[in-house]
């Protein structure tokens, strides 16, 4: 699989939060691709609803693919558990 641009983390005990996972969003959003290969939708989604409870995001991102980030946006705001999205630099 080529590189993702997301990185899913189980907490031991929920964050300072509350969050049971984390996600990170870090470097430019679909840097690879976003659609033609492996790095695609489905696999964010599968990710996403692999875990459950809550998640904090945290992203680090100059930006990338609008399409890629509204998909990960609209998934986000379907998944059952509350996300608190924090900024650590860039967004």
């Amino acid at each position: 699989m080529k590189h993702k641009f997301w990185k899913w983390v189980t907490n031991e005990a929920p964050d300072s939060f509350g969050s049971n996972r984390t996600l990170y969003l870090d470097g430019q959003i679909s840097d690879e691709t976003w659609w033609g290969d492996e790095v695609t939708p489905k696999a964010f989604k599968e990710e996403l609803n692999a875990g459950s409870g809550d998640i904090t995001l945290w992203i680090n991102s100059p930006g990338g693919d609008c399409f890629a980030a509204a998909q990960i946006y609209n998934m986000l705001m379907d998944y059952p558990g509350n996300v608190t999205v924090k900024i650590d630099g860039l967004a």
